[in-house]
């Protein structure tokens, strides 16, 4: 029994000259049947599977030659973003590359070139050109997208295009010779190099020729796993901050493409084990469980030892597309699935949200939909952000969700749900201390401060709100300042008195405790028993939440005195504890003085929750 589960079944892929490893299997049986799938496909002259024993030399089990079909032309990648781009200098900026590079993406990987090599070898580019229809079609691309951007003509931008790539051409052309700066490179690193290219290049074409110069230094080697060692080489010679900023490009430039990842990463169980390394390696936290491949144990070293925040938001992006798509996590079942979720979604937790920000809290969120439910049916937005929540470690890292959520095209469709889950975390706070456990450091509280900050200062719930907790995060952090209050954890909550003036009330089951549209001239607590939440009636009636002990409904329409927007009716025998719009207007009137800001944040988000629910 141990014997077959030491076993490892391989298939791999080939041309000829080389291998590339498919997929991993434990069953033979599997592994020959992908092998004739992709023989069946037409796309590869060459399959083999290989069986691997306790770590020995592999021995091939199935070999086969496959029926190739007509080479099809290699077309453009559509793309949705592109960098804006005005002369040449724009042109090799790292986010103008990072565009020709995704446009390009099937060029590219059939000619195993980075962006960065393409644009700054005048041999590379003629080639392009020559290829007329495929050039053309980038050119058109991209400028479509910055026309529609920009809000302009794209004729104009087509033509400005054309002359930066006859620009490019040229100036790649009249570079002059980088061979002795590629040899400074190889021996004493990219420090070196850059010094000795600032006393024999001027200031005026110096960004250009260091380009140069780094794409002849990868152009050493046409294989994806050898450039990145190469770039290794280099962060591993001690590079200051200026060398750095370019080899973080390099080396996110490189993992940008997916044949150069599937090349490196090699052939991962499943996608769960895919995002698993990947997040590790942009977390600086590779601690593989087996044999570590060399290459990335280098990676995860270099992550952990330098700041490579390009290379790192790359990484990021990929683990964002893979976790909103619909493929499965792992190969086994939706239950294995579940588990595994969980797992992945608490490698992605910052001080205050989730690395990768309003890509990577939309894409965990569509996947939460998935994987979290039970039955047939999709989980519906609340639900899937309720479980997310339940995941999250505190509240600061799930408000900081919550805002970059709101701010994705998610977040656009499904309002609602995210603004009520912002205003069910943000009505009890009386302190920002509240947002963190209560044994967390001054350090730790002000990380997360910082964080949130970061993440509302863009606009997260619109400038109002963005602009209050700002300033209040300020005062917070500035030592300086008389007013603020002191960084501390708050203290344990005594319980509440029944607020004088309030009564209680119980209500049997299918009792309608208020209907929307009524007045709203009271506030509820349950006291026990539950109560439903919904909106419409009949065939069109949506339960928005079921509520329990301890928790709260009915103050919207106190808040801001408008009519009911929902109706609340009794499922159990529930006991609530009443508080008349006299006695919350007090409080409410207590809680501006105390804190503007929270007070504040509560109507606003009132009035979008019930301009959400009209739509």
């Amino acid at each position: 029994m141990t014997d077959k589960q030491q076993v490892i079944y391989e298939v791999l892929v080939g041309d000829g000259s080389r291998w590339i490893i498919d997929s991993t299997h434990r069953a033979r049986s599997l592994a020959t049947s992908q092998a004739h799938a992709l023989l069946g496909s037409g796309q590869h002259k060459l399959v083999k599977v290989t069986r691997e024993r306790d770590g020995g030399e592999p021995e091939i089990v199935f070999q086969q030659e496959g029926e190739t079909q007509a080479e099809k032309p290699v077309t453009i990648s559509q793309i949705d973003d592109a960098a804006i781009c005005a002369d040449l200098a724009d042109l090799i900026t790292f986010e103008a590359r990072k565009t020709t590079g995704r446009v390009l993406r099937k060029y590219l990987d059939q000619q195993n070139l980075t962006a960065l090599e393409l644009l700054h070898d005048h041999g590379h580019l003629r080639d392009l050109r020559r290829t007329e229809r495929l050039f053309d079609q980038a050119i058109h691309r991209i400028a479509s997208v910055q026309a529609r951007i920009l809000d302009e003509a794209a004729p104009a931008r087509i033509d400005l295009l054309y002359r930066l790539a006859v620009e490019a051409t040229d100036a790649a052309r009249d570079a002059g010779d980088t061979g002795a700066f590629v040899k400074i490179l190889n021996e004493q690193g990219l420090t070196a190099a850059l010094e000795a290219i600032g006393e024999a290049v001027g200031p005026g074409t110096r960004r250009y020729f260091i380009h140069c110069v780094l794409a002849a230094y990868i152009g050493q080697d046409r294989e994806w796993r050898p450039k990145l060692g190469l770039v290794l080489d280099l962060l591993e010679k001690q590079p200051d901050d200026a060398a750095l900023i370019h080899l973080d490009e390099l080396c996110a430039e490189i993992l940008d493409g997916a044949e150069s990842v599937r090349e490196i990463l090699g052939a991962p169980q499943d996608i769960a084990t895919a995002l698993d390394v990947m997040m590790q390696l942009a977390t600086g936290q590779y601690a593989p469980a087996g044999r570590a491949d060399p290459l990335l144990k280098r990676v995860g070293q270099t992550m952990k030892r330098h700041d490579l925040p390009v290379t790192r938001g790359i990484l990021l992006e990929r683990v964002a597309r893979a976790m909103s798509s619909t493929q499965p996590l792992t190969r086994e079942s939706e239950a294995t699935d579940r588990a595994v979720f969980p797992k992945l979604l608490k490698m992605l937790i910052a001080p205050a949200g989730l690395r990768g920000g309003v890509a990577m809290s939309e894409a965990v969120t569509r996947r939460a939909r998935i994987v979290m439910k039970r039955g047939e049916n999709d989980l519906s937005p609340g639900d899937a952000i309720a479980r997310i929540l339940a995941v999250l470690p505190n509240q600061a890292v799930g408000v900081g969700y919550l805002f970059d959520l709101h701010r994705s095209e998610f977040g656009k469709k499904y309002a609602a749900p995210i603004l009520s889950a912002i205003l069910n975390i943000v009505k009890p706070m009386n302190t920002l201390s509240d947002l963190l456990p209560a044994k967390s450091s001054p350090e730790d509280f002000a990380a997360a401060v910082t964080d949130l900050r970061h993440r509302i200062g863009a606009d997260a719930l619109g400038p109002e709100i963005g602009a209050l907790m700002a300033k209040k995060f300020d005062r917070i952090l500035d030592p300086n300042d008389d007013d603020a209050p002191a960084v501390r954890v708050a203290a344990p909550r005594k319980p509440r008195k029944k607020e004088r003036g309030s009564s209680e009330r119980v209500y049997a089951p299918g009792d309608i405790i208020f209907q929307e549209g009524d007045p709203g001239d009271e506030a509820f607590m349950i006291v026990s028993g539950k109560v439903e939440i919904s909106t419409g009636s009949g065939e069109e009636r949506i339960v928005m939440a079921t509520l329990g002990r301890g928790e709260f409904f009915g103050e919207m329409a106190l808040v801001d005195d408008q009519p009911r927007m929902a109706t609340a009716t009794a499922t159990q025998e529930a006991a609530v504890l009443v508080v008349p719009q006299e006695v919350f207007k007090k409080r409410l009137a207590w809680l501006a003085e105390e804190d503007r800001m929270i007070s504040q944040v509560m109507e606003v988000l009132v009035t979008r929750l019930r301009q959400h629910g009209a739509t």
